[in-house]
């Protein structure tokens, strides 16, 4: 609080006066306000035995004194002390005397009594009048008064955290604007017995907060069924105050976690991580994020973010290169598996499927852009079916499958016939020389 001093002046005049008569006054507050009440005393204590017939005082115009005058008073002895209370009341501002007329037998004591009134009430100053709106604003302020009051109490008029704030000599609140306004108070305190209430606006000049900053971005536009696209998401506090309970929640396709739990991020603070997402369909899909957060006067916010990410008809690890050949062990079928996406693939399963036979081949891990070869040696059939299983990085299972279809070469084909013709027309050779030899004999 802001003290400025100003002590009540009392001019006192006896006549006679003399060491044997003490004349002291009291008063309760010292400085008035416009209508205040001051309680006051007058207190006569004489050296000496004496006589006192009556007391009275004359105030001058815009003073009411209650009761301005006794009589009757009697012997004060030596010693001891007569007291004359009475209280004054001022209705405007300015400097006043009062004069007192102690009446003794041996004559008649006066007394004049100086009086402030002082129109100057207490003002609240603000240690900032820069205001963000939509953001938590914490603000400090002093109370000025020209006169030391008592118990002062400043209540906002607007939504503030504290309601009602007892000053001594600083104060603090938080408030979250919503819309622009003068800020107003009221002010209650005594001033002795008297109870006053003012109500001060204070004028403030607003600003828009830069909020909170959410960025979302995949690494690729662009990805295959199966594989792993990492999107970054990134938060930056870019508000003066902290805000806490930070949550992102995810939701659109396959996600590595569909949420994050962020516990406070200070002023100009930012955190950033990533969501890895993979599909089963093709098409365009969408990824909404959803950023929540409450300020230190626990409101929530909420924004939301999304990003497209289109999805190809085609399996990030597919077959290729697939070749048959028929030896003396019977079928041969080799090929590849490549990796045609942007992630790693894991525990790669290669099956080859003819009737109720099963062989397989297993890959721990496929990289990018890399490929693996595989055989596999089955009996001659017609039709092999070839499926190809594996997990991504979010540790989701994926398989397609291919049906190959054995046919014999031409070349095989051609060879065939005369293996089979020669031997018969041999045959059927002999059968006639034998039979045209029997009929002769």
């Amino acid at each position: 609080m802001l003290k400025i001093p100003i002590f009540l002046a009392f001019l006192l005049f006896a006549i006679p006066l003399t060491s044997a008569q003490i004349v002291k006054v009291e008063m309760n507050p010292e400085t008035l306000l416009p209508n205040d009440i001051a309680e006051c005393k007058i207190v006569f204590t004489p050296h000496e035995d004496t006589h006192v017939s009556g007391i009275s005082i004359f105030p001058p115009s815009g003073i009411d004194v209650n009761p301005s005058s006794v009589s009757g008073v009697g012997k004060i002895r030596a010693g001891s002390s007569y007291v004359f209370p009475f209280t004054i009341k001022a209705k405007e501002s300015g400097i006043y005397t009062l004069t007192v007329y102690i009446n003794t037998l041996n004559g008649t004591l006066k007394q004049k009594i100086v009086v402030r009134v002082l129109d100057i009430l207490p003002k609240i100053v603000l240690n900032r009048t820069v205001i963000y709106l939509n953001e938590v604003n914490k603000i400090g302020f002093s109370v000025s008064t020209p006169i030391e009051f008592d118990n002062i109490v400043v209540e906002p008029l607007f939504d503030a955290n504290p309601r009602v704030i007892h000053v001594n000599g600083k104060g603090e609140f938080e408030f979250e604007p919503l819309k622009e306004e003068p800020l107003k108070f009221k002010i209650k305190f005594y001033n002795g017995r008297n109870y006053h209430e003012i109500v001060q606006t204070v004028e403030v000049r607003y600003v828009q907060s830069r909020g909170v900053l959410i960025n979302t971005s995949p690494r690729y536009p662009n990805t295959l069924i199966g594989d792993v696209n990492p999107i970054g998401i990134q938060i930056t506090n870019l508000r003066t105050d902290t805000i806490y309970s930070v949550t992102v929640k995810a939701d659109g396709g396959i996600l590595s976690r569909d949420e994050i739990r962020i516990p406070l991020l200070k002023s100009e603070e930012s955190y950033a991580t990533e969501i890895l997402f993979c599909s089963r369909k093709s098409g365009y899909h969408r990824i909404n994020f959803t950023v929540c957060y409450s300020d230190a006067l626990d409101y929530r916010h909420c924004e939301v973010r999304s990003v497209v990410i289109n999805v190809f008809n085609e399996s990030a690890l597919e077959f290729s290169g697939l070749e048959t050949e028929f030896g003396a062990n019977g079928l041969t079928i080799t090929g590849d598996v490549s990796n045609n996406g942007k992630s790693v693939a894991y525990s790669i399963l290669i099956s080859a499927i003819t009737g109720n036979l099963t062989k397989t081949y297993y890959i721990d891990r496929l990289d990018p852009s890399d490929f693996d070869s595989f055989e596999f040696s089955l009996p001659p059939t017609k039709e092999v079916l070839l499926k190809l299983k594996w997990k991504n990085e979010i540790g989701e299972s994926f398989e397609n499958s291919k049906v190959v279809e054995i046919r014999l070469p031409k070349a095989e084909e051609r060879s065939v016939t005369p293996s089979i013709v020669i031997p018969v027309v041999v045959l059927i050779c002999v059968l006639v020389i034998v039979i045209f030899a029997w009929k002769r004999r």
